[in-house]
């Protein structure tokens, strides 16, 4: 049986994401998304949204695929802007 890949979280984000609001101000890596995590308050870590993108942060740690950061990504893109920490300065930055 192969051995678990181990979890990189150096790796950087699909993008930078510098929040408007909230606990931090600038994500660059998957680190950087998975502390936020983690210093979120228990209220906000219990809410799905913020479960997955944790989950979606891991897988990605581990493959390394740029298709699995891309995703790691948008869903926390997503929970930023359900929190109204980070709103799209550009169309292109609307998420889909």
């Amino acid at each position: 049986m192969p051995a678990p890949a181990v979890p990189d979280l150096t790796l950087p984000l699909a993008q930078p994401i510098t929040l408007t609001r909230g606990p931090c101000s600038h994500l660059v890596t998957l680190m950087d998304a998975a502390i936020l995590i983690r210093d979120l308050e228990p209220f906000r870590q219990a809410r799905p949204v913020w479960d997955r993108a944790a989950e979606i942060i891991l897988i990605a740690a581990e493959t390394g695929k740029s298709d699995d950061i891309a995703e790691a990504t948008r869903q926390l893109l997503v929970c930023v802007e359900r929190e109204n920490w980070w709103k799209p300065a550009r169309a292109d930055e609307v998420i889909e």
